[in-house]
């Protein structure tokens, strides 16, 4: 815009344009510019696993009961320490909220090898899993390859490598949280921006932030936007930053508002948002959750003391968003504060908002405000700001605000009387008098002094697609077990209230379509339940024989039916034809299972002794009996940390990245004198060709 600004000057300047004719165009573009800016943002897809819950939609039942997951290490977490604590030796474990099975990772599924998969921090691990599930959630896990979609988010440096150094060269990716982003990227082909945002606290929010701004820009077309946050080895041994710092609560838990609030808990989580422009999901036909209104962030600039919160700044940045959304303070039914529990912050953010609020409407009281601090402690740098937009939109979608867990006396620094704003300690409905969309506010304030709003409103459900007669839905996974393993999470999901249409519609476009196929013709959603029940159970090779069960065994003589003709040629491998499925229907996308991920573990049963100086040897070895292609297997199975390596396979194929061909390019120089190129290695087809290469070249 600057620069059309600077093109019409220039042409008054030079009397090619009327002092009245630049001054329309000016303001035009000051029109197109503020519209951009203010652009709603639709939230197409969320996903996230939270303490007490595998699923977004699950996280609800320890939001509504107010259950407090605050607490010690649980047997397993205690267990996957041992490798950080010497015999003998009682360790002092942290307190705090925890998720499961930080050491399980279905590295095949993301085309990384066991060497790569056992060396990444469980915060990467467990975010690629996350934002998969996000993509399936939006209906975009089958056809995001190759789009302008942006990868935004909040990944840290984790502490895997207290107890797993570096041990090659191939570690290095899977240490630093930006990689994280750019690994899922890489992965998927997509071509929008991905970097990692690091302000403390606020970050994963502004992160949100600062995809809406690269989605108004049109930087991107879709942005997923994620937050990690996972304590590997929660095992005191020195003093922590965090600890250090004042902040934490001596015995681990957040008190919200309250009297006796000491300071903050530590939390775990990983959570993913995929964004799109309102009127781009619209026309795709996108289901959309909840509409980002407006976003900001600014900093406290000069407060009492470099981490004292500022709530001049904090109020400033509240009516700046709420400007930008063109809401008043009347328009919020509800507020999720950053709510840390801290004797110093949280009456200076009630402060805040009143004084925000205040400034607009000095009527304005009752709106409900809520932390979910209580429940699930805070998740820091990785996922503070996401975690409590995530309650946000369950408490949109529900249209109930949870209690806030751990207030039992109100601080006496905060004077809820004449405030605003009000805490509900049991499940507080929210309600309309008209068709009115919920309204909602979400704070995270960072240590460092940035801060973050964002807001957000409900969209009306839409109605199911109705339709008469058989549906064709197909299932597939990578291997037959994580099938079987799908069939039965189908078989038992009672929470979806779906057509069978929409739930077509969605495994047809919605969901990858994978080697292992199965499809099912069915008549209801309940009679579809009963056949991936049946399936769960029984061989593979007995499912053709289940009447309404289509696979690549199916005899082509019984497909008479246009939708059996369709799933036999689908589930030999060949494409879906859509068109004809759902041929004068308008289904949308709905809820179903996400993929069940392998629970292979990777952790380490000792520390690691760092590899990086490849070359012990520096006289080259004889070969003796051992082929140069024997070598070559041992030494890909080595590096790459496969069991089994053929000679027929290549090193592209087993998912071997530049670092690793570096490994082996030097291995295979100084300690047999062969001579190697990294593009060798890359391009051959198969190890007996590398091996050729090499002996061609030697001769």
């Amino acid at each position: 815009m600057t620069q059309l600004v600077n093109k019409i000057l220039s042409l008054l300047g030079n009397g090619t344009l009327s002092r009245a004719e630049a001054r329309t165009l000016v303001g035009a573009l000051q029109q197109r510019a503020d519209a951009t800016d203010s652009a709603p943002i639709a939230v197409v897809g969320v996903a996230a696993t939270l303490p007490g819950a595998d699923s977004y939609e699950d996280f609800w039942d320890v939001l509504i009961n107010g259950v407090d997951k605050v607490g010690e290490l649980p047997q397993a977490r205690r267990e996957l320490c041992a490798p950080v604590v010497e015999r003998g030796f009682t360790p002092r474990l942290l307190t705090g909220s925890w998720l499961e099975g930080i050491d399980r990772f279905d590295n095949e599924f993301f085309s990384i090898t066991p060497a790569d998969a056992r060396g990444m921090d469980p915060v990467q691990r467990r975010f690629l899993q996350v934002a998969y599930h996000c993509l399936e959630d939006a209906g975009w896990a089958g056809r995001i390859r190759g789009t302008r979609t942006g990868v935004f988010g909040s990944v840290p440096d984790g502490d895997y490598q207290k107890v797993a150094p570096i041990a090659s060269p191939a570690d290095v990716p899977g240490r630093i949280g930006s990689f994280g982003l750019s690994r899922l990227s890489h992965w998927l082909d997509l071509r929008g921006p991905a970097f990692n945002v690091s302000c403390t606290c606020s970050s994963s929010l502004v992160a949100l932030h600062t995809a809406c701004q690269a989605l108004r820009s049109d930087d991107c077309d879709m942005a997923l936007v994620g937050g990690a946050n996972i304590l590997s080895f929660p095992v005191v041994r020195d003093s922590r930053l965090a600890d250090a710092s004042g902040i934490m609560s001596p015995a681990g838990k957040s008190q919200p508002f309250d009297t006796a609030a000491d300071g903050v808990g530590r939390g775990e989580g990983v959570v993913a948002l995929l964004l799109k422009p309102l009127d781009a999901a619209l026309h795709d036909r996108d289901r959309v959750r909840a509409v980002i209104t407006a976003t900001g962030v600014n900093n406290d600039g000069t407060s009492a003391m470099l981490t004292a919160p500022n709530p001049t700044a904090q109020a400033q940045l509240l009516r700046d968003v709420w400007r930008k959304a063109g809401w008043s303070p009347t328009d919020l039914d509800y507020i999720e504060a950053h709510g840390t529990g801290t004797a110093l912050g949280d009456p200076i953010e009630i402060k805040a908002i009143n004084d925000a609020v205040r400034a607009v409407s000095p009527d304005v009281q009752g709106i409900a405000l809520g932390t979910l601090k209580g429940n699930v402690g805070h998740l820091l740098d990785g996922a503070a700001g996401l975690a409590g937009l995530v309650k946000t939109l369950l408490v949109l979608e529900h249209q109930e605000v949870p209690p806030t867990v751990n207030l039992t006396e109100p601080s006496r620094h905060i004077d809820f009387l004449d405030s605003a704003v009000f805490v509900p300690t049991e499940p507080w409905p929210l309600w309309k008098k008209d068709d009115t969309p919920l309204r909602a506010g979400v704070s995270c304030f960072g240590f460092n002094g940035t801060n973050a709003h964002v807001l957000v409103e409900s969209v009306r459900p839409q109605p199911g697609t109705a339709a008469s007669g058989p549906v064709l839905l197909p299932l597939s996974a990578r291997n037959p077990e994580r099938l079987a393993e799908l069939l039965r999470l189908h078989g038992e999901r009672r929470d979806l209230d779906a057509s069978l249409v929409d739930l077509a519609w969605t495994l047809s476009v919605g969901r990858e379509h994978f080697a292992h196929r199965v499809a099912v013709v069915a008549e209801s959603v309940d009679g579809f339940r009963a056949v991936c029940r049946t399936l769960a159970g029984l061989d593979p090779d007995k499912w053709a024989e289940i009447a309404g069960v289509v696979t690549a065994a199916t005899d082509p003589s019984t497909a008479a039916d246009p939708r059996t003709r369709i799933g036999l040629e689908w589930a030999k491998g060949g494409s879906l034809d859509t068109s004809v499925l759902f041929e004068g229907l308008t289904p949308r996308l709905v809820a179903a299972p996400n993929y069940p991920f392998a629970p292979t573990r990777y952790w380490p049963t000792a520390p690691a002794a760092p590899r990086l100086q490849i070359a012990a040897r520096r006289v080259p070895e004889p070969l003796g009996d051992a082929s140069v292609v024997d070598i070559c297997v041992a030494l890909v199975k080595e590096v790459l940390g496969y069991d089994d390596v053929t000679a027929e396979d290549s090193f592209l194929a087993l998912g071997g990245s530049s670092l690793a061909a570096l490994q082996i390019q030097s291995n295979l120089q100084q300690n047999y004198g062969m001579e190697l190129s990294m593009a060798d290695i890359l391009a051959a087809d198969s190890f007996l060709d590398l091996a050729d290469l090499i002996q061609k070249d030697a001769s």
